[in-house]
Parts: C-alpha cells; structure tokens; sequence
C-alpha cells in the first residue's frame, strides 16, 4: 500500500469533539465508506484531511482495509 487518508468525523462545523482516523485506504471516498460501515459517526459530517504514509501505516499496524482511532 502506498499511502492511507486521515479522516475526521464530526457532529458539526467547529465541533470541538470531532474525532479523526487513520485509514489504511488510498481513495478517499472507500476510506470514508469503512468508517461508515463499520456504524462509526452516524449522521456526522466525513473530511478528508489528506494522506498518511506507508511508514505510518506500518508503525500502526494497519492492514489494508483497517482503521484506528488518531
């Protein structure tokens, strides 16, 4: 895997509570869906922050797929 996405959730704009992720997923779109599927946010508002590396990934102990809690 190349890169992952940083994705952060949230109530509402300035919600001072949002929460961001480490996705191990390059697209955006599948990134913000395995959040989604996995029940997380539900009726929250999904930004793609940008990418994360590979060492990242790796340090974390992400799979493809996978995600955690930043």
């Amino acid at each position: 895997m190349e890169f992952g996405r940083l994705i952060r959730v949230k109530s509402w704009r300035g919600d001072p509570q949002s929460v961001i992720y480490v996705v191990a997923e390059a697209d955006a779109a599948k990134a913000i869906d395995i959040i989604k599927t996995a029940g997380i946010g539900a009726g929250g508002d999904f930004e793609d922050l940008g990418r994360v590396t590979d060492s990242l990934l790796t340090a974390l102990a992400l799979q493809p797929g996978q995600f955690t809690r930043a």
